[in-house]
């Protein structure tokens, strides 16, 4: 045994190297605890689960979608139907030649008003024909004032105008009655649809500029009626449709905030309204083609 100091004892000490390496994965001893691993989240019954409601979920959207299409075609559908149902009662009178294009100018009309209408950012239906009525495009939704809804109502008789307008050029072109007939009517269809009174696209217009103009409308349509001899149901509709609303505006009871429009607006609305009346009469009688009469011996 080795000496040292009092008090201490001495024993020879073995010098240890440390080597500092880093495994590639910890070293297991015999009788150590391993714990079990751990699931990662979302396993097991939570990850089935999650997967059934992710495919019902796709599942959905894809009925979504279908029944979305099912209802777009059905409208669809009905549409095409009635402007084919409209062309056969318009031949039974004129012919399936003059029927077509006339039930086609009808389908510009209604097309200028679902353009302004997605313009402004409000949904409508299809376009629907009435046989001996027209046609007409609900509005899925309320104009956020009389100024919009007087766009609206414009953009059908510009729109038709400029179809009338092709056929009109088309006609002079060729030299073809046929084409300046459906002009003229064209041009007519559209300036009857500006008569300042609801439902016509010229109430909505008037409207904007002052609802009390619906009044003098209605007297208007009645006189028109009874020299020029319309009788028929569309202007009787017309006239008890009207009535109430032209007798409401008359005594001030409207929604002033939604016809609350500036000057400037409705002086616009007023120079685009008469304008496009203007231009409608003018070639309305550009277009007029004579019926020759047989001779009388």
């Amino acid at each position: 045994m080795g000496r040292g100091t009092f008090g201490e004892s001495y024993a020879p000490k073995a010098k240890v190297r440390v080597v500092q390496e880093q495994p590639a994965t910890p070293p297991v001893y015999e009788g150590q605890y391993i714990p079990p691993p751990q699931r990662a989240p979302g396993s097991g019954w939570q990850k089935g689960a999650g997967g059934a409601a992710v495919g019902l979920a796709l599942l959905l959207a894809k009925f979504k979608t279908l029944a979305f299409s099912l209802l777009y075609f059905k409208s669809f559908f009905f549409s095409a139907l009635s402007l084919l149902v409209s062309v056969w009662f318009y031949a039974l009178f004129w012919g399936w030649r003059f029927a077509l294009v006339f039930v086609l100018l009808i389908l510009v009309h209604e097309l200028g008003h679902a353009l302004f209408m997605r313009m402004l950012g409000i949904p409508a239906s299809m376009p629907y024909f009435i046989p001996g009525m027209g046609a007409l495009i609900a509005l899925k939704g309320r104009p956020a004032s009389a100024l919009d809804e007087a766009y609206i109502a414009l953009g059908g008789p510009l729109m038709g105008t400029v179809g009338a307008l092709g056929c009109f050029l088309y006609g002079q072109a060729t030299g073809s009655n046929f084409w300046i007939a459906c002009a003229y009517t064209g041009f007519f269809l559209n300036l009857f649809n500006l008569f300042p009174t609801l439902p016509l696209d010229g109430g909505r217009i008037a409207g904007a500029i002052s609802p009390r103009i619906w009044i003098f409308g209605l007297i208007a349509i009645v006189v028109a009626a009874i020299a020029f001899h319309w009788w028929n149901p569309l202007i009787l509709i017309l006239i008890v449709l009207s009535f109430p609303q032209a007798i409401a505006a008359w005594r001030g009871k409207i929604d002033t905030r939604y016809y609350a429009l500036t000057a400037a607006q409705r002086g616009g609305v007023a120079f685009s309204y008469f304008a496009l009346a203007a231009f409608l009469f003018a070639f309305m009688l550009e277009s007029h083609v004579g019926v020759p009469r047989p001779a009388i011996s």
